[in-house]
């Protein structure tokens, strides 16, 4: 009698894992547009204001990465929400001015936010 009690009560906490996170999906925000500013100063550096699209009540900022390879820098700006969730259709904005990681002498250069790319040039 013993052992089956034991066993049972090992079986139950086997299948009890308490509150589960939901699945969350992460993927890329809607870029709606990428400006270039050159900051005056010396040496060059630039900044770029980035809108798009989080997405809608269940999404969240989940994280914002930068590299920089030679002439190209590309921003990746990530959202997480919950897999299969039904949430309020307003949109969450997304609306930032980022520095440009490093110095950016006179040329011609590529910047890369998520799907969007835009050239400048520094003097």
């Amino acid at each position: 009698m013993l052992r089956t009690a034991t066993v049972l009560y090992l079986l139950g906490a086997a299948g009890c894992s308490g509150p589960t996170e939901p699945d969350l999906v992460i993927e890329p925000i809607t870029i709606e547009s990428v400006d270039v500013l050159i900051l005056e100063s010396f040496p060059p550096q630039a900044a770029t204001h980035v809108k798009g699209v989080i997405g809608d009540g269940c999404s969240e900022l989940h994280s914002e990465e930068q590299r920089r390879t030679g002439d190209r820098v590309t921003i990746t700006v990530l959202r997480r929400r919950p897999k299969d969730a039904i949430c309020t259709q307003i949109a969450k904005l997304y609306d930032r001015t980022i520095r440009l990681e490093g110095v950016f002498p006179p040329g011609r250069y590529w910047l890369r936010v998520n799907d969007v790319e835009k050239a400048f040039t520094t003097q």
